[in-house]
């Protein structure tokens, strides 16, 4: 069995494009990167890969991540000891959504002791790769967190007297751009790569809470709430936060399999984002 954290990866151009060149749009980006086959090492000595790149349906993708390391050996050979180099390469599983920039990845302690640890390297090395820098691309990832249980706190609340939430850079396929987008925008303009806003009020909408909560988890961003549970009791603060989102799917041998995981990735998006669309398949 194997345990696959799910993460957003975020893709943003410089926005000043050659004379004849033609805007390539994030989902292409992020697909370009992944296919060079990027290779960069990242700490002396270790040198992180991406391999065995899969296409699964029209947007879906398998590939593997791991880093080349080289070890020594003490031996006996023939009456004498002797150090013998040689080299080991752990790898992790990849299942992404081009589309919808969303990505699962298998834990491998040999690669590092957490999931973000690997997503870490990951996005380092679509940052560093030569097509990130001949599209002029930067990348970012961040994990989803599963904003279920702090939806229920606002849905209780009494009453609700103050709400902020951080935000990027404008994203093509973020969600509920009616309300964040405008404050992406003017992140942009400013030439800013992180914003907070904050709203406060008597009883602020819950069901206008949980829509930015919502944007906020699937875009890997943070939410809090300032509420009372209890009339008589004083109020209390809610975040989002902790809640990653792990699938543990069997292993991913053969095309099916990782179809089956795909399939489960994009139906957790979907329940996260608070909608039923599909037109990545």
């Amino acid at each position: 069995m194997l345990d696959f954290q799910i993460f957003r990866i975020k893709v943003y151009t410089s926005g000043q494009l050659r004379l004849f060149d033609k805007p390539k749009k994030p989902p292409q980006i992020l697909k370009e990167a992944i296919e060079s086959l990027p290779s960069a090492e990242l700490r002396k000595g270790s040198t992180w890969h991406v391999g065995n790149i899969k296409k699964i349906d029209k947007t879906g993708y398998y590939f593997r991540v791991g880093r080349i390391t080289k070890s020594t050996i003490e031996i006996y050979d023939h009456g004498d000891f002797e150090d013998q180099e040689f080299e080991t390469a752990p790898y992790t599983h990849v299942i992404a959504d081009m589309s919808l920039e969303v990505c699962a990845i298998a834990k491998k302690s040999k690669l590092s002791s957490t999931i973000p640890g690997i997503a870490n390297q990951f996005v380092r090395l679509l940052n560093q790769s030569d097509k990130a820098k001949e599209l002029e691309a930067e990348f970012e990832i961040s994990p989803i967190l599963d904003p279920n249980d702090f939806i229920s706190y606002l849905a209780k609340a009494v009453s609700i007297s103050k709400f902020w939430l951080t935000f990027n850079r404008p994203n093509p396929f973020d969600v509920d751009s009616d309300f964040v987008q405008p404050m992406q925008n003017l992140l942009n303009a400013s030439d800013g790569k992180k914003g907070k806003t904050e709203i406060k009020g008597d009883n602020l909408a819950a069901d206008k809470l949980e829509a930015l909560a919502r944007s906020a988890a699937s875009t890997g961003n943070e939410a809090v709430a300032f509420m009372k549970l209890d009339q008589d009791k004083p109020r209390v603060r809610k975040k989002l936060s902790g809640n990653s989102i792990i699938i543990d799917h069997e292993d991913l041998a053969d095309d099916q399999q990782r179809k089956n995981l795909l399939i489960r990735i994009r139906e957790t998006y979907r329940r996260i984002r608070g909608t039923s669309e599909d037109r990545n398949e």
